[in-house]
């Protein structure tokens, strides 16, 4: 750190002595310290790591090592607090008939109206293996949201013919979501679709068969991910160990099939049911098919934690059911409006993490080491 710099004057003239000492005082006074601006790499996250601890200005100091009238760092310029919580977004079908399944059911209108008021808000769309990696890449200043797509509805993801030959239909959530994002570049096409290959029609990867393989090409090559939902939602509560295993396994092979070169890594378990055996989520295999999840998604709960929160499980990743009768997002929004201090705000930088000082121990250093991040506390 950058210590204080006293200059005085040595000039001992005695018509002006009082003149120069108070000209000494008054540059002791306005001195500060470089730290406000700059960053120094300090002890490993959580004591005891190679990662190295970046420190801000006022964990080199406090208020005096920041320096009267100098420019806030970066990370006091947006706010940066990447230990508040995340929106995981959950939806379902997205138009269609209103009376299939009305409590799951959100308009093609509503589902717009939530994008333009999320990107309004500085909400910034991931996918939800970017969250489970810890590598939020974000814009500084912005939060992220997940938005995670159940079932492979028809509703989600029909394609349509025009004269350049099949396009998603606009009025379904991949096609709001491509027309989103051209209207609003920096909101980019990330969502989470988990999907179901065995499903009775129109379930059954979006209906179309004939167009399965395209639909989920079409998904990743526009930087969207694909989960596993089970090969038919089947209560993972209510089955057998082999049979758990059958699903995840057999569900991974399925989207595997049309995109080999793919690795399924995300699950939501059909009701948010589990089984009794928590390790078959996290891996397992059947006949010769194996998988291996980093992470899974519950069916309601609030927003959660984020990743290298000493709180955060990655099995157990609460959601927010987002149709508007429902009024959980609303709610939401709402509270981070008022409680600016509970929201996760982005740094800008994915291999860091990024906390006010009186937040540091809510990390867990461990786990950033793990996703090769460092810790940076101002």
């Amino acid at each position: 750190m950058v210590g204080r710099v006293a200059i005085g004057w040595a000039f001992v003239v005695s018509s002006v002595l009082l003149f120069f000492v108070f000209l000494a005082v008054l540059f002791v006074g306005g001195s500060g310290s470089l730290g406000a601006q700059g960053t120094e790499s300090e002890e490993a996250a959580d004591s005891g790591g190679d990662r190295q601890e970046t420190q801000g200005p006022e964990a080199q100091g406090g208020e005096e090592g920041r320096g009267s009238g100098e420019e806030p760092s970066e990370p006091e310029a947006v706010g940066a607090d990447e230990s508040g919580m995340v929106m995981v977004l959950e939806y379902h079908r997205v138009g269609g008939d209103p009376g299939l399944a009305p409590d799951w059911t959100i308009s093609p209108e509503d589902f717009r109206a939530q994008l333009e008021l999320l990107h309004e808000n500085d909400y910034y769309p991931i996918n939800l293996r970017d969250l489970l990696d810890n590598r939020v890449d974000v814009p500084a200043g912005k939060t992220p949201v997940v938005l995670t797509f159940d079932d492979s509805s028809d509703t989600q993801f029909t394609m349509v013919q025009d004269g350049e030959g099949w396009v998603p239909d606009p009025d379904g959530a991949v096609g709001i979501l491509q027309q989103f994002h051209e209207e609003n570049p920096d909101w980019p096409m990330s969502a989470t679709f988990f999907v179901l290959p065995e499903a009775d029609p129109p379930n059954d990867l979006f209906g179309q068969p004939e167009l399965a393989g395209e639909k989920l090409e079409f998904l990743v090559e526009n930087g969207m991910e694909v989960g596993n939902h089970t090969l038919y939602h089947a209560n993972l509560a209510q089955s057998a160990p082999e049979e758990v295993q059958r699903q995840l396994a057999l569900a991974n092979a399925e989207i595997q099939s049309h995109l080999p070169d793919y690795e399924v890594v995300s699950l939501s378990p059909p009701f948010g049911e589990y089984p009794q055996d928590m390790s078959l989520i996290r891996s397992g295999s059947w006949e010769g098919e194996d998988y291996e999840m980093q992470g899974a998604v519950e069916v309601a709960g609030g927003a959660t934690v984020p990743p290298g929160h000493r709180q955060f499980d990655p099995y157990r990743i609460p959601r927010i059911q987002a149709e508007p009768h429902k009024g959980h997002l609303a709610e939401l929004l709402a509270h981070f409006e008022a409680n600016p201090e509970d929201r996760y705000v982005s740094d800008g930088d994915p291999e860091t993490v990024t906390v006010p000082e009186e937040n540091r121990d809510q990390i867990d250093g461990d786990a950033l080491r793990q996703s090769d991040t460092e810790l940076r506390a101002y």
